[in-house]
């Protein structure tokens, strides 16, 4: 234990915090320690500490955090967008429940295997009355989405005629329903419309509410399929007698995957195994470790654990593969605090860069030069490889937009990531790629989308990198996305 390093919470900002949150997938904002405000246009919602509030798809917010306080917003994923609650509502968070929504937070940053947060799991963790009530998710390409709103809009116009009058023969909707959904058409607009009707009934506590719009002739009618659908009758919702079953979690996995930069992970609760090249180590409780740059790199944490990424390090920062600290459990806020700095921007008033605090937390000295324009020379052109994947200019070119010489540049590119810039944009590449493949773009568009020039050098680049090809990895991933 003794070559651990100390960890210095002390160094991460304790300021008030602000971030906005665009419109998109429901968000679940929980204060987990201190207080926090979430504002919906004018109208402010407090959170006590242990609070969350669910935001409702397509609103935008600003979240707030106390001094002192650790706030994270979990965004559900894309396909969830019309799920869950149509209006806010604030909820305590069970004890039990605090680990899963960590690891959902991890889940919801888009880099794990088998897809996003799932609304209805989120529901089911908080104790939300229609949590054991899911709907569909909605098809993800634009032009089927406009089909399946039309259908939700009437439901007395058939999915072959809401497909023809968008150009879209019967036959093609079938089929593509089936493939982006898991569902046929029809299956897919009953289920999504009573669960938008248990939803209503929740927020009237009328049965009646619920029927309206829904599509069935008769009361009687929709009771049936209500039964048949969710297993209760909808009076339930009304006496509270829907008590909902937590879902069951899903391990978080990780790669294997090579990054251009070293990722900081904290075992929050439970236990995680991660693996760098051929080595493989086994993490409890409070463990910090380092996921290093250029190694082949995989983590799993088991299905009870939660397993975060602190952020994320230069590669040319001297760090070993493996556990590198271990936290106290007065620890706990503070890297919460970090992790949401980090990774849903809630930055301390007056802080701007969150790696370097977590430079601070480690003890360790910044990679850069001490020429100030070559060091933000250097740091600018990887956020700009970041942020664009298919910019191919020269470190040449570089250098003279900045400024500065071609050989000094080269030379902080290579001290902040441990290798040369064309490596390092190589992994960058595929890092964008894995995360487009999840999203469930085709091999094609990600490979224009990465700076390919064709889907068979990027195929080929691919299969180099992860052992496995573009198409394969995409078709794994959509399946767990659609269970």
């Amino acid at each position: 234990m003794s070559s651990l390093r100390s960890l210095d919470v002390a160094s991460i900002p304790p300021w008030s915090t602000k971030a906005a949150l665009a419109p998109g997938a429901p968000v679940l904002v929980w204060a987990v320690s201190g207080e926090a405000t979430v504002s919906l246009g004018a109208t402010p919602w407090r959170l006590a500490e242990g609070e969350a509030m669910w935001v409702p798809g397509g609103t935008a917010a600003v979240v707030r955090g106390a001094e002192q306080s650790s706030v994270l917003p979990i965004r559900m994923r894309d396909a969830d967008r019309s799920a869950g609650p149509d209006a806010p509502f604030t909820a305590p968070i069970p004890e039990m429940a605090r680990f899963a929504l960590l690891a959902a937070f991890t889940r919801s940053l888009g880099v794990l295997h088998g897809g996003g947060v799932r609304a209805s799991s989120v529901l089911s963790w908080i104790g939300h009355t229609t949590a054991s009530i899911s709907a569909p998710a909605l098809p993800p390409s634009p032009d089927l989405r406009r089909v399946a709103e039309r259908m939700l809009d009437d439901p007395s116009i058939s999915p072959g005629r809401c497909g023809a009058d968008l150009g879209l023969s019967e036959s093609t909707v079938a089929r593509r329903f089936q493939a982006e959904t898991g569902w046929s058409p029809a299956r897919w607009r009953a289920r999504s419309m009573l669960a938008r009707a248990a939803e209503q009934i929740r927020r009237s506590g009328d049965v009646g509410a619920g029927v309206m719009g829904s599509g069935y002739a008769s009361p009687s009618a929709f009771a049936r399929a209500f039964r048949r659908e969710w297993g209760m009758p909808p009076s339930a919702l009304v006496a509270g007698a829907a008590a909902a079953r937590p879902a069951h979690r899903r391990s978080t996995s990780l790669g294997p995957q090579c990054n251009g930069y070293h990722i900081v992970f904290w075992v929050a609760g439970g236990t995680a195994e991660i693996t760098a090249d051929d080595a493989t180590w086994s993490l409890e409780s409070g463990d910090v470790a380092c996921l290093p740059a250029g190694a082949s790199v995989a983590l799993r944490a088991a299905p009870d654990a939660a397993a975060i990424p602190l952020g994320w390090l230069p590669g040319g920062i001297d760090l070993p593969a493996g556990i590198i600290a271990h936290s106290r459990a007065d620890a706990f806020a503070a890297l919460v605090r970090l992790i949401g700095w980090t990774y849903a921007g809630l930055a301390p008033t007056g802080s701007h860069d969150a790696r370097v605090a977590l430079q601070a937390v480690l003890g360790l000295d910044e990679p850069a030069p001490d020429d100030e324009p070559v060091a933000r020379a250097a740091y600018g052109l990887l956020a700009r490889l970041t942020r664009e994947p298919r910019d191919a200019a020269t470190t040449a070119e570089y250098a003279a937009q900045a400024g500065v010489a071609p050989e000094e540049l080269r030379d902080a590119v290579e001290a902040l990531t441990g290798t040369t810039l064309a490596t390092w944009r190589a992994r960058t590449r595929m890092s964008w790629a894995r995360r487009l493949l999840r999203e469930g773009m085709t091999v094609t568009q990600v490979a224009r989308r990465v700076g390919y020039a064709d889907a068979a050098g990027f195929s080929r680049a691919f299969t180099r990198a992860h052992g496995d090809t573009p198409s394969r990895f995409r078709a794994e991933h959509r399946s767990a996305t659609l269970r």
